[in-house]
C-alpha cells in the first residue's frame, strides 16, 4: 500500500464522517464519504499488528475488511442509537 489517504480538511467537504475506536480488538479508524459519492474511504491502525492501511470501497454499513498484514477481521458496524447529525436530548430540570 502507497500509505494512508489524504483525508477531508473539513467535514463540509463529507456525506458522512467518523473518527473512532472499534473497542472489539482496539482498531482506529477514520471513515469518510466525500460529497457526491457514494464512495468510502477508510484510514485504519490494527489493533493487533499496528499496521497503518487504508481502503476504499463502495459505502455500506456495517462492512467488514482485513488488515493488509495480519489477516485479522475487522468490523465496521452503524453508531447505536445515533441518527446522522442529531444532538442529544437534554432532559428538562423540574423545580
Amino acid at each position: 500500500m502507497a500509505g494512508k489517504l489524504k483525508e477531508p480538511e473539513s467535514m463540509d467537504e463529507c456525506e458522512y464522517f467518523s473518527r473512532r475506536v472499534i473497542e472489539d480488538g482496539n482498531h482506529r479508524l477514520t471513515i469518510w464519504v466525500p460529497k457526491g459519492t457514494t464512495v468510502m474511504h477508510i484510514n485504519y491502525v490494527c489493533g493487533n499488528c499496528s499496521h497503518e492501511g487504508s481502503i476504499t470501497d463502495e459505502y455500506a454499513l456495517p462492512y467488514s475488511f482485513q488488515c493488509e498484514k495480519c489477516g485479522v477481521k475487522i468490523k465496521v458496524a452503524p453508531l447505536k442509537g445515533k441518527a446522522r447529525g442529531a444532538k442529544k436530548k437534554r432532559k428538562k430540570k423540574t423545580l
